[in-house]
């Protein structure tokens, strides 16, 4: 993610910077959601699988560090303290990291099936596109 106080990148690019951040910070099953259309919610979901609670923690927090460094706001982040879900609110891209038994009980990739996604593997090599 850079640094460009002047100009906040654009969602579709914003999410894949942070979809990076999490695969280099060792986050599982990370699904990239183009709700565009579908929600007035958020252009782009980020969902993704923490390795533990220390790990989601970690990753939540690495997140904020780098939404901050590149001075990318307003956000809100909630859950921070939380052993099993944390939101990172950016407006347009909205991330979900969970652990994967609550990330398997809330259903979110279910909820929104119907959305165009990017299944990000561990090379950050896109797996599986269903709006190809």
């Amino acid at each position: 993610m850079t640094e460009n106080p002047a100009q906040s990148p654009a969602p579709a690019e914003l999410a894949r910077a942070l979809v990076e951040v999490i695969a280099e910070n060792n986050g599982e099953d990370i699904h990239l959601l183009d709700l565009r259309g579908l929600s007035d919610i958020a252009d782009w979901f980020v969902i993704a699988n923490a390795k533990s609670r220390k790990h989601l923690r970690t990753l939540g927090q690495e997140l904020i560090d780098k939404v901050r460094e590149a001075n990318i706001g307003p956000f809100r982040a909630e859950g921070l303290n939380s052993e099993s879900w944390i939101i990172i609110d950016l407006y347009d891209v909205v991330v979900h990291l969970f652990i994967p038994e609550r990330r398997e009980y809330y259903a979110l990739d279910d909820y929104w099936a119907d959305a165009p996604r990017e299944i990000i593997d561990e090379e950050l090599a896109t797996t599986d596109t269903d709006d190809e």
